[in-house]
């Protein structure tokens, strides 16, 4: 059973009410997902959490489909349902040629044929730096250069590892439920991994 608890917004002091609201504002949201919510008690952890997202995952040069894909595939490694979920629909959401099965072929087959060669690579060494942080080598850097990655995006691929392992650890932590929002794209991501 988790120890955190949600704290709607009306529930909330006066400091993370302030962050709800740039939380609504910047993802352009009515309701706010349980991730955030989930922090509602620590202002200072919601605050520092919420600032390293919208500078790793909302902000940057990545296209926003090859930030969520990376997401989304360490976290099915990880096991994160509810981060999985989240991304999975909000995956669907910016690349209508993306299908449910496509998701979990990329996820669970590592087939990549369906995404670009780019997008391939980046997800790989995303995972590698999530899952093997000390395996990453020069030649998967220089795999990336060869993609056309800059220094910079190279850098944003790592830091949405390493977001991805945080915000991993801290859903499963709580043991968040799925918001609605993402339930459909969760029965479909994790039908087969029971």
């Amino acid at each position: 059973m988790s120890f955190y608890s949600i704290v709607e917004y009306d529930q909330a002091s006066p400091d993370v009410q302030e962050i709800y609201d740039d939380v609504k504002n910047t993802l352009g949201v009515t309701e706010l997902p349980n991730w955030i919510k989930c922090m509602g008690e620590n202002a200072n952890l919601l605050r520092g959490n919420w600032e390293k997202v919208k500078h790793t995952e909302i902000q940057g040069l990545l296209p926003n489909v090859i930030k969520e894909l990376i997401i989304f595939c360490i976290s099915v490694k990880r096991g994160s349902k509810y981060c999985s979920s989240a991304h999975a629909h909000s995956a669907l959401q910016l690349d209508s040629s993306l299908t449910y099965e496509d998701l979990d072929a990329i996820a669970h087959d590592d087939n990549y044929e369906i995404l670009p060669k780019q997008y391939h690579v980046a997800i790989k060494k995303g995972i590698k730096c999530a899952l093997e942080p000390t395996e990453l080598s020069n030649e998967d850097i220089e795999e990336l250069r060869d993609q056309g990655f800059t220094n910079v995006e190279i850098q944003e691929i790592f830091a949405l590892a390493d977001l991805s392992v945080m915000f991993n650890t801290i859903t499963m932590a709580a043991d968040l439920e799925v918001d609605d929002e993402f339930s459909e794209t969760f029965e479909s991501v994790w039908k087969e991994a029971g």
